[in-house]
């Protein structure tokens, strides 16, 4: 069986038609027709069901969709790790990153690494914690920073964790909103005016803020969950929203003086702990390990073995 069989057979299994994923090969329909019946008569077993207007998988077209997609991944990703063995000259960095870190931390990083290394080709992902992982799992990313202790990332015995300084959450607003004029904050105050949490708010956290964000409290006055921290800041700046971020992620606003921290005594010590994450049982690359320089302070020892 050649590779390209492979790839054929999964666009097919993923659009579920012969001629749009003939137009997604750019192959003759009878090619692509020649292709799949090449590799059922090679696993002697039928792996689709065709109709007239689409085609649906068999079982064994399932079993071939699930090993498959890994196989073609593993060989993309060994092209990947061939072409990095070259050096940074010719190398590719895939990192993944979810918001607020994306800003504060990843950002700065990537333009200085650009300029350090013009012809590695940099692709960025945006997500949460949860489907960046799945992205490192897959490949598709070689590395990404996250909060780590919260979503408990740094239990798991398949990844490597490097610490990144930890950051205070806090509760900011507008200048001249009506809490400004308070000394000191309480979260009932708080309670008195809609909210802003991460739309990924570990449970553990949520739970530590009591009632504050639930929905079914008497005094309720709205809950907004955000997975880009830039959208609401701009929106803090209109209204009366209070929102729950990490201290680094309102700094420049803070010192402008567009928003303020709160000086809530009764908000529970939760530090935003991201962390750089890459996978144990994968060879960092060249260009990977060069931007975990740029973003860790404190540089580590890193097996890339």
């Amino acid at each position: 069986m050649e590779l390209r069989h492979l790839k054929h057979f999964l666009v097919v299994a993923d659009l579920k038609h012969f001629h749009r994923a003939a137009l997604e090969l750019n192959l003759a329909q009878p090619s692509l027709s020649r292709s799949i019946q090449k590799m059922e008569d090679l696993l002697g077993a039928k792996l689709l069901e065709r109709t007239s207007r689409s085609v649906t998988l068999t079982p064994f077209g399932e079993v071939v969709v699930e090993h498959g997609s890994r196989i073609v991944r593993d060989v993309e990703y060994l092209k990947r790790e061939i072409k990095a063995i070259q050096g940074l000259e010719t190398g590719e960095l895939m990192v993944g990153a979810s918001a607020i870190p994306l800003n504060s931390i990843v950002g700065p990083s990537i333009g200085q690494f650009i300029n350090t290394f013009p012809n590695v080709n940099v692709e960025l992902k945006v997500g949460n914690w949860l489907s960046l992982y799945q992205k490192l799992c897959k490949a598709e990313v070689s590395l990404f920073i996250a909060e780590t202790k919260a979503t408990e990332l740094d239990l798991r015995d398949d990844i490597e964790v490097i610490p990144l300084p930890s950051f205070q959450a806090v509760f900011c607003c507008r200048a001249g909103h009506p809490l400004t004029d308070k000394p000191q904050v309480t979260l009932d105050d708080i309670k008195q005016y809609p909210i802003a949490i991460p739309s990924a708010l570990p449970k553990p956290l949520f739970v530590q803020f009591g009632d504050l964000f639930s929905k079914y409290r008497d005094d309720f006055s709205g809950l907004v969950k955000f997975e880009q921290f830039q959208a609401i800041k701009e929106s803090l700046t209109e209204c009366d929203l209070v929102a729950l971020a990490p201290d680094i992620s309102i700094v420049r606003e803070v010192e402008s003086q567009s928003l303020v921290e709160l000086p809530v005594m009764d908000i529970p010590d939760i530090k935003a702990s991201f962390s750089i994450v890459y996978l144990k049982n994968r060879r960092l690359t060249p260009a990977a390990k060069a931007f975990i320089d740029f973003i860790n302070p404190e540089p580590l020892a890193i097996s890339v073995n």
